[in-house]
């Protein structure tokens, strides 16, 4: 009788760590769903900005072209090489631009250690230099 308590016991404890497994998978599963989304959302805003910027820069090649037609052309294309970043970036999942991150990261380790620090300097320079605005 007690061996038969003991295996209720152990059965209920067993269904009780699937369901709260379960419910934790759920959660972790609408987190990385709202993180996927927000990543979604800021890349298509870079890429919009970037092809704003990509179209002044055509303007402002345009204009310099005037005066200095051979500068018009290296910065014509320099133009181009955003337009393609931002086409890019919007045709692309932003898993899919992990992956590569990943994949990059597996082969040049050193390089992205380094790419990994400029940006974390970057940001924080960012950060310190809006909190000072605020102030």
């Amino acid at each position: 009788m007690e061996q038969r308590d003991a295996r209720a016991q152990t059965g209920a404890q067993s269904n009780a760590g699937a369901d709260l497994r379960g419910k934790a998978g759920e959660a972790a599963g609408a987190v990385f769903e709202e993180a996927r989304d927000f990543a979604e959302e800021r890349k298509s805003a870079a890429a919009d900005n970037v092809g704003r910027l990509s179209r002044a820069v055509h303007g402002a090649a345009d204009q310099l072209g005037r005066e200095l037609p051979q500068a018009a052309g290296f910065i014509h294309s320099a133009a181009d090489r955003m337009q393609s970043a931002s086409t890019s970036l919007h045709e692309r999942s932003v898993e899919d631009m992990v992956g590569d991150l990943t994949n990059f990261a597996r082969r040049q380790p050193a390089a992205a250690f380094a790419g990994a620090l400029l940006a974390g300097f970057a940001l924080s320079r960012f950060l310190k230099s809006s909190s000072h605005d605020r102030v």
